[in-house]
């Protein structure tokens, strides 16, 4: 019996996905192909008539059942680019996102028109590692980094891809709540906290529901976080120290009112590439 080919297996996985509504069916199958073929992509449309060994196949229909069931691509792949960089990522954390490249952005700015030799930049709720290794790795000026977490299972992985991006040795990770673990004050604190209402998490997307509820219910309102590092950043900040935030959609302003409320000036909202209000920042 002749073996299924490239084409012919990935017109199969689009129709199925198509079917369970997935919301990118075409891209979906193209890049879990690719990753069990071990090719670019864009190499797929040359290899169209490949046949696929049983191994390939039954490899692949177990991506496709897991991916329709809800499973995000970037856990199935156990990696997600962020800012150019490949982090590994796993059920255990949340999944980088491209909006947060614009709160990466802006720090690095603002690192850029900073004249001090060292900067020490604590990351609160870090995750992968993403935010506080990109930091790192694509500043000019030495930076030292602060990852915090309360998963210790986060924070292995974390510390995983700091090891992988070569920037372990510039990071101090950190198991605690919050800014409570740092023992001195820092000259930024960057944080993407959950935001989303409680009440809200019901009507997520499948697949966001599977990223672990830690890392994205925001209490009753979506600003519990922001209002427990607000005001507990004052005596963790050095002079003039910077506080910058990822906020969700129409949090903006609630967000720079806490830091007016809390001392902080100079506040900042800024847009990002779809106009909508996504970072906060406040200095001392």
């Amino acid at each position: 019996m002749a073996r299924l080919t490239v084409k012919e297996i990935l017109d199969k996985a689009v129709g199925f996905f198509k079917e369970h509504q997935l919301t990118n069916p075409r891209l979906d199958a193209e890049v879990l192909l690719a990753d069990i073929l071990e090719m670019q992509r864009i190499k797929l449309y040359v290899n169209f008539n490949r046949p696929l060994t049983k191994e390939e196949i039954d490899r692949y229909r177990e991506l496709i059942v897991a991916r329709s069931q809800g499973q995000p691509v970037a856990y199935l792949l156990g990696e997600q680019e962020f800012m150019s960089l490949d982090f590994e990522v796993n059920s255990n954390v949340l999944i980088p996102r491209p909006e947060t490249e614009h709160l990466v952005e802006t720090i690095l700015e603002k690192i850029d028109q900073n004249d001090e030799e060292k900067i020490r930049v604590a990351d609160i709720g870090t995750g992968s590692g993403a935010i506080i290794i990109s930091l790192i790795k694509l500043a000019d000026k030495k930076v030292q980094g602060v990852g915090i977490d309360i998963s210790n299972t986060a924070l292995e992985l974390a510390y995983k891809n700091a090891l992988h991006h070569e920037v372990a040795g510039k990071i101090e990770f950190k198991e605690g709540n919050l800014v409570q673990p740092l023992d001195e004050p820092v000259d930024m604190i960057v944080s993407n906290p959950p935001y989303i209402p409680t009440n809200d998490l019901e009507d997520l997307q499948e697949e966001v529901k599977q990223e672990p509820s830690l890392a994205l219910d925001g209490g009753a309102d979506g600003l519990k976080f922001y209002r427990q590092i607000i005001k507990q950043a004052a005596k963790k900040l050095t002079e003039a120290g910077l506080i910058a935030f990822e906020v969700g959609i129409k949090q903006a302003e609630d967000v720079a009112d806490l830091l007016k409320q809390t001392g902080f000036k100079e506040i900042e909202i800024i847009e990002d590439y779809a106009e909508i209000k996504r970072v906060v920042l406040g200095r001392l």
